[in-house]
């Protein structure tokens, strides 16, 4: 196969296992840079925002035609040290060839450990936002919507306090406007800014928050899978990799998360496993 990658399109974090993951590709395809008429192409991540705009053109021109787009993705279960490799998407949209087969010992090899379901009442509960320039976010409304529509729904069911955290990298008055912010305030509900935590590329400060969180509301993003894994129920909707474990509005859910761990593992890789998974996903192509 013929696979094009496009290395104007990339992140500054990219050496970290973008290196490994071209001499994976040549090891078995003939890789070429900038082409739109490969038999595949290869993007970093669905965000068409600042270094990683122009992969909109090409996800929509090769998607047009009926080719695979390969996309890499910083992981969420090891921030920037595993890494996602899916086919046509991220999340729960994409292949990551799990069919092919799941290896039981990634769980243990990756040191993954989730946390007992957290029964007792907590303080709050919270929404999580995503950043709305990304192919995530297609066909839901603008983010100031979003977070009324979800507050209303919770309303309808707990007077529990709500902290609402946007996205880090689309903060409210920064990247969009709240059109009410007193009925917000009305609600009982706080803004919350994700702090960033010192030496590390874009890991923030969830985990701690996770602490007071009777329940975790969000869309697709990691956020849902980091409060499973801290024992936190979460709702989210059918395009988060979450979902298989995830609780409603209306029930809190602590199901076993055996299976679901396993196959998280399976689609998170190190740097220097990222050829195995371009192994597993190659026999989809």
């Amino acid at each position: 196969m013929i696979i094009s990658h496009f290395p104007s399109n990339l992140p500054s974090n990219n050496h970290m296992v973008y290196p490994q993951l071209l001499d994976a590709i040549r090891s078995s395809d003939t890789l070429v840079e900038n082409n739109m008429d490969a038999d595949a192409a290869l993007i970093w991540s669905v965000l068409w925002f600042g270094k990683m705009s122009g992969n909109r053109k090409v996800w929509e021109h090769y998607r047009a035609q009926g080719k695979p787009v390969i996309v890499i993705e910083v992981g969420g279960l090891i921030r920037n040290e595993t890494w996602k490799l899916g086919i046509n998407g991220i999340n729960r949209d994409a292949d990551f060839a799990l069919d092919v087969g799941v290896n039981p010992d990634r769980v243990k090899q990756l040191g993954i450990e989730r946390a007992p379901w957290v029964f007792e009442d907590k303080p709050y509960i919270l929404v999580c936002g995503q950043h709305a320039h990304s192919l995530q976010w297609a066909n839901m409304p603008d983010m100031d919507t979003y977070f009324r529509e979800t507050v209303t729904s919770i309303r309808k069911i707990y007077d529990k306090p709500i902290v609402i955290r946007s996205h880090p990298r689309f903060r409210e008055n920064l990247h969009f406007q709240l059109t009410d912010p007193n009925w917000y305030k009305e609600q009982n509900c706080e803004w919350n800014i994700a702090k960033h935590v010192q030496k590390t590329y874009d890991s923030f400060d969830l985990e701690n928050q996770l602490r007071e969180t009777y329940l975790t509301v969000s869309h697709s993003s990691n956020a849902g899978i980091t409060s499973i894994l801290r024992g936190v129920p979460a709702v989210v909707t059918k395009h988060s990799l979450a979902w298989e474990v995830c609780s409603t509005l209306k029930e809190r859910r602590f199901v076993t998360r055996e299976k679901w761990l396993i196959e998280m593992c399976n689609i998170e890789w190190r740097a220097d496993e990222i050829g195995v998974q371009w192994q597993r996903i190659r026999q989809k192509l």
